[in-house]
């Protein structure tokens, strides 16, 4: 027993959370309809600490743990980032559970499409081949379909969910189309044996079935040129569903896009650099531009993320996984907060989308606005914030590595986003409150606070998480 436990270690954690999903189902399904929404949720709950505690304890050689083949692989790359996404989804069901409870909702669906949908995450990021990764990301979205369309009376919602049907299923299609090529030119899909394989020969048609990968993947994070419904997504599903896209699944896909460009196709980098810059400048500019005239703030947190993108896809760039890693973390922690402001804009009996709510809340409640304001300016990235330091690092890292102009259209990018949030802030405390905000429900609090308090001292852990994530960099690329 302890020789199969031992075998199954790195897949522990997501065979736990898949079987304590399903038996939040069955336990939910048997329940008296005014419990099963809290016994589902209790479930899922026990499955995801339960997946982190796992984790947590689980050694991870250097060159990483492995299932029979190459296909599932426990790195510390990936440990780290399922850290990231198992608290990030733990985060992200309590503001669904108290949401559904707001908005009356009996229905205990929530919490295990939730489940099972964390659950292609964490397999999308151990991805060893195209096919695993493949199986990963569509356990991932079908899930998601359905919560953004949760509100199923909703006009906004069924719309969202519609768009979303229609990006995720083209995104899947083009994603097979270039694996399909891959597999033709070099008869495998295994990462490892796709990196030894020689390439020259076959480089126009290799290319091409990279760029229809890069497209899929890159359509399923909203990155430009590629992000024409992503705003009317985040703005009609339920704004739990948005702070899961706001932070742990934008998190996954990227997880899956760097595995791929490191990994199989790390000698590529002529084909990657320019593809990579052209998106990078092209959602950030596009992100920044568009974040300066949203009246929404679901809009505007989907505009956020596009830019976000930018400065992600620009660190593969460099090729620094551990830079990388440190953009993920910090943008975890600011989107965590924002979801959580936006969902404690609560006027009344109303949950308000309005941007214009935020007038003057700096000058009606002080501590509120300033934790608001911490939260806003890690997610711009100004200096000392959480958001500055890889921002910072990547600038310099990308001028040093011979691309000044680059590094100044990165500079604009951050310059634009910087602006939108220091307007926010401003007229949070030079416009008089038309509207009080009522008290924020006790999961919004405690994020706010906690995302808040690392804005300002984030700093202060730079050593020790550089430690881990050069450990986590050496076994990738």
């Amino acid at each position: 027993m302890q020789e199969i436990i031992q075998e199954l270690m790195p897949i522990l954690p997501e065979m736990l959370l898949l079987t304590t999903t399903v038996f939040s189902l069955i336990a939910a399904v048997y329940a008296p309809s005014s419990k099963a929404k809290r016994r589902a949720d209790n479930w899922i709950y026990a499955g995801l600490i339960s997946a982190f505690i796992i984790l947590c304890s689980v050694k991870v050689p250097e060159q990483g743990l492995f299932i029979e083949t190459p296909s599932f692989v426990l790195d510390r790359y990936a440990v780290w980032l399922k850290k990231l996404v198992l608290p990030g989804a733990l985060v992200c069901l309590a503001f669904g559970s108290d949401w559904l409870k707001y908005k009356k909702y009996s229905r205990f669906e929530f919490a295990p499409l939730v489940g099972f949908s964390v659950t292609g995450m964490m397999l999308t990021i151990s991805g060893g081949t195209f096919l695993m990764q493949f199986l990963g990301l569509e356990m991932m979205y079908f899930p998601l379909l359905f919560l953004t369309a949760y509100k199923r009376l909703g006009e906004r919602s069924t719309e969202a969910g519609t768009k979303y049907a229609v990006m995720v299923f083209l995104s899947s299609g083009l994603y097979l189309f270039g694996v399909s090529v891959i597999y033709a030119c070099l008869g495998t899909m295994d990462f490892s044996k796709i990196a030894a394989a020689e390439k020259t020969e076959i480089m126009p048609a290799l290319l091409w079935g990279l760029s229809f990968i890069a497209a899929g993947l890159l359509l399923k994070i909203g990155a430009a040129p590629f992000h024409s419904w992503a705003a009317d997504v985040y703005e009609g599903a339920p704004s739990p569903v948005t702070a899961l896209f706001m932070t742990v699944v934008r998190l996954s896909v990227i997880a899956a896009f760097v595995r791929i460009v490191l990994e199989p196709f790390g000698s590529l980098m002529f084909y990657w650099k320019p593809f990579l810059m052209g998106i990078s400048v092209l959602s950030l500019g596009i992100g920044g531009f568009e974040a300066l005239v949203q009246e929404n703030i679901k809009r505007l947190a989907a505009y956020t993320v596009i830019g976000l993108n930018g400065f992600s896809l620009a660190v593969l760039i460099l090729g620094k996984v551990d830079l990388l890693l440190l953009f993920l973390t910090a943008d975890l922690i600011s989107a965590a907060g924002f979801s959580a402001i936006i969902l404690s804009l609560r006027i009344g009996d109303e949950l308000s989308e309005k941007i214009s709510v935020l007038k003057g809340q700096g000058r009606a409640k002080p501590a509120r606005g300033a934790l608001f304001s911490l939260i806003f300016l890690g997610m711009s990235g100004a200096p000392p914030f959480v958001g500055f330091w890889a921002r910072f690092q990547l600038f310099k890292e990308t001028t040093l590595a011979g691309h000044p102009l680059f590094a100044v259209l990165l500079m604009l990018g951050e310059l634009l986003v910087m602006y939108v949030y220091f307007r926010l802030i401003r007229q949070m405390y030079t416009i008089s409150a038309k509207e009080e905000l009522s008290f924020a429900p006790a999961p919004m609090k405690a994020v706010i606070l906690f995302s808040a308090f690392l804005s300002v001292f984030f700093f202060a852990a730079l050593g020790p998480l550089g430690t881990i994530f050069q450990s986590a960099a050496l076994g990738l690329g």
